[in-house]
């Protein structure tokens, strides 16, 4: 690969000294190959130029490789290349080689419960009725037309079944999309209180009562001005229940000794994205801006108006170093004391400082600045089963990175600080960590080993799949 990509380079600059005089060129022609689910035309409308757009010389090569990356960032194939296969004068041709990924995933589950694998190895003691067991069917490109069908179903620690579709935006001509999602889950323990910043849970694994239970039905709405912006407009409905132990262990679990809180809410999300490479960026920027309400007065439940943002800057430095940084921040209008169980900040969620998973700081506000200093160590392909039929085996792509990162933090909690010493106090972390990045960055595998201001030191595993 190392060779055919300086090849193409060197016929490429070869051929415009031929044409010096040329200052832009006209795409005649985009010939797209190699795909058998997709459609042509997804892929035609996912690329920032079209046949009859005239592109300066200067420029003709970074948008073919910018093109690339647009294509990668759909998950939907394992090898993308874009080459000029015929330049006549002022016009050229433009051929697209793709080979697809696999698209159908039916997954056995194995999956701890706890927020992070070191919570459940270490404070848990690794107790394996704390696991989910189940089944899940990933169904990518089910149309041809990136889209993708979930079924879950799973028992264990949290008994689920959830039913998700996403039909997303396709390029420049189909600006809209849509997801529905149906949920419902119950488990036998439940998280009731915060003590220390440790959350504290109550279980009963031999009665037959459920400790919560959650209902959901979602409607999303997605609206895609350009290639790099995506708008958001969710509605949905939730109904929560926890048993009458839960809510005399913490009345304030859903205030005033609830044992249900329903609502409908609704939120709205921008988003502009011109990150290289959406599941693992190393240059570009990303911002994103959502204000949701939580509670539309017909239950009078829960009434949250909150905004939030994020912001990611990434900077390559050459092919192997690169700096970025990630900013998660949100607000809360309402100031009066909200239920225990809306009351969540960092370290719930994918928002927190690392040198604290073993930690939750619940707060009305916070901020969370993560930075990292990325070197690539490896980028190669190991050769696998070599069948006709399994093209998508006959190669395993590894990269490996490694990471200095430095994080700080900050959570106001105006109404539950009182056993919890790390809300309304700085927070930062810092260590290093190894990534090993599989597939078209399908799996992200993570090794960190992090300390804090408080001197906490620990080895962290974690891991991502892009799907």
């Amino acid at each position: 690969m190392f060779f055919l990509r300086y090849f193409w380079i060197l016929i490429f600059f070869a051929t415009a000294s031929l044409h010096a005089q040329v200052k832009h060129v006209c795409i005649e022609a985009i010939e797209v190959a190699g795909h058998k689910k997709t459609k042509t035309k997804l892929i035609l409308n996912e690329l920032s130029f079209a046949v009859g757009d005239s592109i300066s010389l200067k420029d003709l090569l970074p948008t073919l490789e910018q093109n690339k990356k647009y294509l990668q960032n759909t998950l939907l194939f394992r090898s993308v290349v874009l080459k000029i296969s015929q330049w006549n004068g002022q016009s050229i041709r433009i051929k697209i080689q793709l080979k697809e990924s696999w698209y159908i995933f039916p997954l056995p589950q194995f999956e701890l419960a706890d927020r992070n694998f070191n919570v459940w190895w270490q404070r848990h003691k690794r107790d394996l009725r704390r696991a989910n067991l189940g089944a899940w069917l990933l169904w990518r490109n089910l149309s041809g037309y990136n889209d993708l069908l979930k079924l879950i179903v799973q028992f264990g620690y949290t008994r689920k079944f959830e039913l998700d579709y996403t039909l997303p935006p396709m390029g420049r001509q189909r600006k809209f999309g849509f997801n529905i999602n149906a949920l419902f889950s119950d488990n036998k323990e439940i998280a009731f209180d915060t003590e220390a910043n440790k959350l504290q849970f109550y279980n009963n694994y031999v009665g037959s009562e459920r400790q919560f239970q959650r209902i959901r039905g979602r409607f999303r709405l997605y609206y895609r001005r350009t290639l790099f912006e995506t708008q958001k407009l969710e509605i949905s409905y939730l109904q929560l229940k926890i048993s009458d132990t839960a809510a005399r262990l913490n009345p304030d679990f859903f205030s005033g000794g609830q044992t249900k809180q329903q609502s409908f809410n609704i939120q709205y999300t921008y988003s502009l994205d011109r990150r290289d490479i959406q599941a693992y960026p190393l240059n570009g920027y990303f911002v994103s801006a959502r204000i949701a309400k939580r509670g539309l007065g017909i239950f009078n439940d829960l009434n949250q108006l909150e905004i939030g943002t994020k912001i990611g800057y990434y900077k390559s430095l050459g092919p192997w170093l690169s700096v970025g940084s990630t900013l998660n921040a949100q607000y809360n209008f309402n100031r009066k004391k909200q239920a225990y169980y809306n009351n969540k900040a960092l370290g719930y969620w994918d928002d927190f400082v690392r040198g604290y998973q073993y930690y939750v700081i619940d707060g009305q506000d916070y901020f969370c600045l993560n930075s990292d200093l990325n070197f690539k160590i490896l980028d190669v392909k190991i050769p696998l089963i070599k069948k006709p039929k399994m093209t998508y085996l006959n190669v395993l792509p590894l990269r490996i990175h490694l990471r200095y990162h430095l994080d700080v933090g900050y959570v106001w909690d105006q109404h539950y600080q009182g056993l919890n010493p790390l809300s309304n106090s700085d927070l930062w972390g810092t260590g290093i960590g190894l990534d090993f990045i599989l597939y078209s960055y399908n799996v992200i595998l993570q090794i960190d080993y992090s300390w804090n201001k408080n001197g906490d030191t620990g080895l962290y595993f974690s891991y991502k799949f892009n799907f």
